[in-house]
């Protein structure tokens, strides 16, 4: 005596199996879709800061580096220049390097200055009045040429 086990048509499983593949398809294509359009920008942005760079008559890395670095939105420099822990990581990088007691502060480059007001230009320009301003409080000098 066996009894016969109904599987249902065995084309429903294979429809099934094609509908699921094809939602897992399309989620990839919209996400590799917001990828692109994200390396889009952020390489527009970084032609742009490099070109801008190089007509202010700084230093410019290449821009899939600027790319690699700041993204499509800036990174760390747009995170709130205006905000008091990044002030101190501003003034901190204008030192003579030492550490402990023998850390002292120096006259900062304008170059670095002015590169990182570029970036700010570019990125994150509402920031920038402010980056502005508090560049007025540190003592820059053309320290690098």
């Amino acid at each position: 005596m066996s009894t016969a086990v109904d599987h249902g048509h065995p084309a429903r499983w294979i429809y099934i199996t094609a509908a699921v593949l094809l939602v897992v398809f399309a989620v990839i294509a919209v996400l590799t879709f917001d990828e692109i359009h994200q390396n889009n920008e952020a390489n527009a942005k970084a032609e742009q800061l490099h070109s801008n760079l190089l007509a202010a008559g700084l230093p410019a890395p290449e821009p899939d580096v600027i790319a690699s670095a700041l993204g499509d939105n800036g990174g760390s420099v747009c995170q709130d220049p205006d905000a008091a822990h990044i002030k101190a990581k501003y003034q901190a990088a204008l030192t003579n390097g030492a550490a402990g007691p023998g850390q002292r502060p120096v006259i900062g480059s304008r170059e670095a200055a002015e590169a990182v007001g570029q970036a700010i230009a570019v990125y994150c320009p509402e920031h920038l009045a402010d980056y502005r301003a508090h560049l007025d409080s540190l003592n820059l000098d053309d320290t690098t040429k």
